[in-house]
């Protein structure tokens, strides 16, 4: 009877080469996918806060929510962002003016930031006992009936105290009403980070900027860019460099863009 021939070990190892050799093909594929679908699901999230804003908007004659009380009716201080013991779905009470039309669980925050967050820490929640379990994600652009008139020059914020709202926005196509921050200080922009869900640029540094994790190059999480929503709703990747572009992407006033 004659026996069936099997695999030589020259064959197994061609094998085993071929599927190496898929394998490394397949696999930055697989993560190109991966990192894709976690962008669109950020993005989504925050056309839905575009949608939401448009129907407070409507309701409220135009008028903007106070972005420092938009999610927390306190103003959300003491790192809310990621105090699971403060989910806004759990107390209620604690919302502020927008929460009604963004009660949503799954739209509050984009997958790359809660894993960038856990790892990075927050850099002005240090001495805190509150676990960094992040819950809320985006900041409200402060220059739309915020708090930003106190960051800039005295002879431009009685201009900014009077934009309240959408009517007075210059330019809604490239105003951003809701972005991306990070928890963590990047060295060349130096800015206050993520602390209250309040987005407040200026020309210069020290002062908050646009998130730099979403395909950052050579895992260097300083040198990505952001999302944001702007005033019409439509959805755009925003960088926070040169240092000031935040600025110029929140400023409602129009030209000529203010330098200080």
């Amino acid at each position: 009877m004659q026996r069936k021939k099997g695999f030589t070990l020259i064959e197994l190892l061609v094998v085993i080469a071929i599927i190496a050799i898929l394998m490394a093909i397949i696999m930055p594929a697989l993560h190109r996918v991966k990192r894709q679908a976690k962008n669109l699901i950020c993005k989504n999230n925050l056309s839905q806060y575009g949608l939401a804003s448009k129907m407070y908007l409507g309701d409220w004659d135009g008028n903007f929510p106070y972005s420092f009380k938009w999610l927390y009716a306190d103003g959300g201080t003491g790192c809310r962002w990621h105090d699971a013991s403060k989910n806004l779905n759990q107390n209620p009470d604690l919302a502020g003016g927008l929460w009604p039309y963004l009660k949503s669980e799954d739209i509050h925050l984009c997958p790359d930031f809660d894993v960038v967050a856990r790892m990075m820490g927050c850099a002005l929640c240090d001495g805190k006992t509150i676990p960094v379990e992040p819950q809320y994600g985006y900041t409200m652009n402060s220059y739309l009936n915020g708090d930003a008139w106190g960051a800039v020059p005295q002879q431009y914020r009685l201009n900014i105290d009077r934009i309240r709202n959408e009517s007075e926005v210059k330019n809604p196509s490239r105003v951003i009403f809701f972005s991306e921050e990070n928890s963590w200080v990047v060295p060349e922009l130096r800015n206050a980070t993520i602390n209250d869900n309040n987005l407040r640029g200026t020309p210069g540094m020290n002062q908050d900027h646009f998130a730099t994790f979403h395909d950052a190059p050579s895992q260097d999480l300083d040198k990505g860019y952001a999302h944001a929503v702007f005033v019409d709703a439509h959805v755009e990747r925003v960088s926070a460099y040169p240092a000031g572009n935040t600025f110029k992407l929140s400023w409602p006033g129009g030209s000529p863009i203010p330098e200080f």
